[in-house]
């Protein structure tokens, strides 16, 4: 059965992932695997702006009309406050945009301190047996934050809860076989009506 493609916003940290960014393009240029929906590298001015218009703005004129959402997951991701706001775009739901499927990709600088998580028994048929999963999860943010040190806490809070799932998977699992970049991409698509998210959590206003 083939693969669907999907619209793909990545969001990644530009001044340390940029070679992984221009990498998955690359890939993508080969073996056909999503739209890139991630047309921006300007920054959004936030002096004045309420946390519902930063989202306006992020949601409509950067992410448009994406469905999925990959996020490179690299030493420094969490700190960035742009990161943040472009995961809980992607968890909004409105009639105009709809909230999206989320995939993690734990970068190389951080895949031997942060684990994987396989939503479901074909998922971690395609992470391979040799690498440790959670799954179910302990849905524990302390235990969460523990085991996923370098995770945005917007996802730690998330992956936390009964009813959202989010899968992790290392660079190195999908750069030796990009058709499951694909497979985990589609999974996420499907998934993204279902997860309830909660983004109540104020948005980020500094990097750290």
């Amino acid at each position: 059965m083939s693969i669907p493609k999907h619209k793909v916003f990545i969001s990644y940290y530009h001044a340390d992932d940029q070679d992984y960014k221009n990498a998955l393009l690359k890939a993508n240029e080969w073996y056909d695997l999503f739209d890139d929906y991630s047309v921006h590298e300007n920054e959004v001015d936030d002096t004045g702006l309420t946390d519902e218009q930063v989202r306006r703005i992020i949601r409509d004129d950067y992410i448009q009309d994406a469905t999925v959402l990959v996020l490179l997951c690299g030493q420094n991701t969490k700190r960035r406050k742009y990161i943040d706001w472009e995961i809980h775009a992607a968890m909004y739901d409105s009639d105009v945009n709809p909230k999206m499927g989320i995939l993690v990709i734990n970068l190389p600088s951080i895949s031997g301190n942060q684990g994987m998580i396989a939503c479901g028994n074909d998922e971690e048929q395609v992470m391979g047996d040799s690498y440790t999963i959670w799954t179910p999860i302990q849905k524990d943010i302390t235990y969460i934050e523990n085991c996923y040190p370098y995770l945005p806490h917007r996802l730690v809070t998330n992956v936390a809860r009964t009813n959202v799932s989010i899968s992790i998977v290392n660079w190195t699992v999908i750069e030796s076989n990009f058709e499951k970049l694909k497979y985990l991409i589609n999974k996420a698509f499907n998934r993204r009506k279902t997860n309830e998210y909660d983004h109540s959590e104020p948005l980020r206003r500094k990097n750290s």
